[in-house]
């Protein structure tokens, strides 16, 4: 290629990205297509080439910006054009966004089941594995703490069960909500997610903490068990 159609190349593809960033910086996303907001995105991580076609190609394979986000780091770098710094950068989005969202939650009262599906969805944003978290709330329902228990779902174990208590006793709450995620499924629970729920509910209530809910979250929804007819569960 003649250095003449090298610069003409280039010119283009500056225009593009500039055309891109203005767009971006006038309205946000508004009227972006899915692949159009990798495409922005890959501009950090790969400063020289044209990023329309690997768009395409993560979208493609993953199927949706939370497929890409939630992705593993290896699923990632084993698509050709995906740099080890543009895989890292994806996730330290998705890992960002936990935390922003957890920022929000300062002093909000969480009274009703709603509000608390909220909170638990935003704190496992980006995870592609099961986890399982506990928030400790005051007495006017705001949360005092946020934790994770262990990396999988509920299962009772002694340890996790300790843990649970030792955080409930050091952030003083009388109050306590439970929750885990099925990264790629409903949040319907399992017959072993009802009988740790029920042991963990009976275990605090004996160390006068109440166990308001257990909140589970699914690929595109969650769910309360509270509200699932589970009421027994917890009394």
């Amino acid at each position: 290629m003649s250095e003449e159609k090298k610069d003409k190349k280039v010119n283009l593809h500056e225009g593009h990205r500039a055309r891109m960033r203005e767009r971006f910086r006038k309205s946000g996303f508004d009227d972006f297509d899915e692949h159009q907001i990798i495409e922005l995105l890959l501009f950090y991580t790969c400063p020289r080439i044209d990023t329309n076609e690997l768009a395409h190609t993560l979208v493609n394979q993953f199927g949706t910006i939370a497929g890409i986000m939630n992705a593993s780091y290896e699923d990632l770098t084993s698509v050709k054009g995906v740099s080890e710094n543009t895989a890292t950068f994806f996730k330290i989005i998705s890992g960002f966004l936990p935390i922003y969202f957890n920022s929000l939650s300062d002093g909000k009262v969480y009274d009703n089941t709603d509000k608390l599906k909220t909170l638990f969805i935003t704190q496992f944003v980006g995870l592609a594995h099961e986890q399982f978290r506990l928030a400790c709330l005051d007495t006017n329902l705001r949360v005092v703490s946020s934790v994770i228990v262990s990396e999988g779902s509920p299962n009772s174990s002694p340890f996790e069960m300790r843990k649970i208590v030792e955080e409930a006793f050091k952030s003083k709450s009388a109050n306590v909500v439970i929750a885990h995620n099925h990264p790629k499924g409903l949040p319907a629970p399992s017959e072993e997610d009802i009988a740790a729920t029920r042991y963990i509910s009976a275990t605090l209530r004996s160390v006068g903490v109440t166990l308001l809910d257990h909140i589970i979250v699914g690929e595109r929804s969650a769910a309360s068990m509270r509200e699932m007819s589970y009421i027994n569960v917890f009394e």
